[in-house]
């Protein structure tokens, strides 16, 4: 996670001898269909030593692998109530962790700790994106707390979420080596990390990195809609504006940064210096939350529109990491030695998916380049190998070395816990949009994905009916079986930290990272929801003249969905509910 600028493996082996070798019984496979056969130091020469095949990969896929392929078979699916038992017991230990990494002792109010560890390695600091993805959660428990009337937590909640809003207030108003760097003081806001004291890290990072002002602004937004609906209470949400105008106007002016010269721009695992898929994707989710506040609670037209051209200009920008080649999205562009799907596109597209469902994970782009990115990890250590039918754990992306740094474990970097719930997550969301969509629009990109999940259907065609239901509930399914995959790792523990050991399967890396916890929760939220839609035959594909209104003037998504509703807004001038009952399809 904090392995900041590591030689990538790939970069090493890419010296390696271009001669091709493959024995008789060696057949041209794709990288993820490849089952690896050594490891970051093998050569050609062991590797032909041990029997296997060589074919230099080009996209993170191993150079050494057995001539049989990876099992890629769809796992079967687990018992759902033995799932939600398992996860019921993990959530509600994960959310007694998170509460514990916030403001813990040692550190001031509104402090997120991104780990229990403060040596070998460590992470005692508070880090924009990790807080600001923990205090998302923590909204959405407020919210959640709201709507069941629970006011204990919703205070106890709603005081968490203002002491971090006060704290990060805090920190953009002092100078830290980010500035140095840019020579604006406004640019404060894109340092990435500090010390627990509120202080301002000074050592050799990353930075700036440009995720964090962006997925800041998301977070406040969803805990002033869930508040002020709660309350009634809009001067606290407007005295923030000067806050959440900084953060998004540090987005504006830094959005379009080359990153390979000039000022440099660091990814969210702290490494490379480009212009990154996910962090151009929590901008423009940030924008458009910049966007809806300064159009209700404060207006300034002029603000939300130039939020608004920004969000749109990051749109082609994206959309220029699709490569389709290779048939997956780059999260970084031209950047040697990192050419591998990189879980930070699942993390993207799950952390900024919303109403207008822009490369959420029904997106065929996202969908595709996800799935891939999971049949890599599928022959990828022992462990995935040793449980071949089975969902794979998967890691951040196939050339890391970095294995969490705690001088101990020495077998390199192995799965990451909370890239394995995500997958999950990714999964449950997508069943859960597809469904309640009432059709799937077959593309080039999607077919095969959609055929691996049991639903076979010509491009240009939509899969509705009975098909529909069938690859929904496939997709729940594969969902189920990266939670079965992370049960049985963690075994008896409830304990999570940053990864597995490729080898082994002992937790290696940060003990109680709290990013971890998060992304556990997450996937019980997006589980439930899917759940909820996929209980009966209903849809919320419903007319507009036909919704049943579900919810009351200032009802949030959040608090919609978490009545088992559906929230589709409706175009200016257009009447209607936005949180309006489904109905039988």
């Amino acid at each position: 996670m904090r392995s900041f600028i590591l030689i990538s493996a790939a970069i090493v082996l890419a010296q390696a001898s271009p001669i091709l070798f493959q024995r008789d019984t060696c057949t041209a496979l794709t990288s993820d269909d490849r089952l690896d056969c050594g490891n970051i130091a093998s050569s050609q020469s062991s590797c032909v030593a041990a029997g296997c095949c060589w074919t230099p990969a080009y996209d993170g896929g191993a150079w050494c692998y057995y001539p049989s392929p990876s099992n890629t078979t769809r796992p079967t699916a687990p018992d759902r109530n033995t799932i939600a038992t398992w996860l019921g017991s993990q959530y509600s230990y994960s959310v007694t962790r998170l509460l514990g990494a916030l403001g813990p002792s040692g550190t001031v109010a509104g402090v997120v700790v991104a780990a229990q560890s403060s040596s070998n390695p460590d992470y005692w600091y508070h880090w924009a994106r990790d807080g600001a993805l923990s205090m998302d959660v923590i909204a959405k428990l407020y919210a959640k707390a709201v709507v069941a009337g629970d006011s204990t937590n919703a205070n106890l909640y709603k005081s968490k979420l203002q002491a971090w809003i006060t704290f990060e207030a805090g920190l953009a108003s002092r100078t830290n080596p980010t500035v140095d760097i840019t020579g604006n003081a406004a640019d404060n806001v894109g340092e990435p990390k500090f010390n627990v004291d509120g202080s301002a890290f000074t050592g050799a990072w990353g930075r700036p990195q440009n995720d964090g002002p962006a997925l800041r602004v998301r977070t406040i937004k969803r805990f002033l809609d869930a508040y002020v609906a709660a309350t009634g209470d809009t001067a606290y949400a407007t005295s923030l504006s000067s806050q959440i105008q900084k953060d998004l106007d540090y987005v504006v002016r830094n959005y379009a940064n080359a990153c390979i010269s000039g000022t440099t721009c660091f990814d969210l695992w702290e490494e490379k210096s480009a212009q990154h898929w996910y962090t151009q994707i929590v901008q423009r989710r940030g924008l458009l939350a910049g966007k809806a506040y300064f159009s209700s609670w404060v207006s300034n037209p002029n603000l939300a529109n130039s939020y608004q051209n920004v969000a749109s200009a990051l749109e082609p920008m994206m959309a220029s990491h699709w490569n389709s080649t290779a048939g997956f999205i780059n999260q970084m562009m031209d950047i040697t030695g990192r050419k591998s799907p990189d879980v930070a596109i699942l993390l993207g597209s799950i952390h900024s998916f919303d109403s207008d469902n822009y490369n959420a994970p029904t997106n065929d782009q996202v969908l595709r380049t996800v799935w891939r990115y999971a049949r890599f990890f599928k022959g990828h250590w022992t462990i995935n190998q040793n449980r071949s039918a089975y969902a794979p754990l998967v890691g951040r992306y196939m050339e890391d070395v970095y294995n969490g740094g705690d001088g101990v474990n020495n077998n390199g970097a192995g799965p990451w816990l909370l890239a394995t719930a995500g997958m999950a997550e990714f999964y449950y969301v997508a069943a859960t949009s597809l469904f309640q969509a009432g059709s799937a629009s077959v593309t080039a990109n999607n077919q095969e994905v959609y055929q691996y999940f049991g639903v076979s259907a010509a491009v240009g065609s939509a899969i509705t009916g009975s098909d529909l239901v069938t690859l929904a509930n496939n997709l729940f399914g594969e969902g189920d079986a990266y939670l079965q995959t992370l049960s049985f790792w963690m075994g008896s523990s409830q304990s999570m930290t940053e990864q597995f050991n490729p080898a082994t399967g002992v937790r290696q890396g940060a003990p109680h990272l709290t990013w971890s916890y998060v992304s556990l929760i997450t996937a019980k939220f997006a589980r439930d929801t899917a759940l909820t839609a996929l209980s009966g035959t209903s849809t919320c594909n419903v007319a507009v003249s036909s919704r049943v209104d579900c919810g009351v003037v200032g009802t949030t998504q959040a608090q919609c969905q978490d009545k088992g509703c559906c929230w589709s807004p409706l175009a200016s001038g257009t009447e209607g509910p936005w949180c309006f009952r489904a109905v039988t399809a």
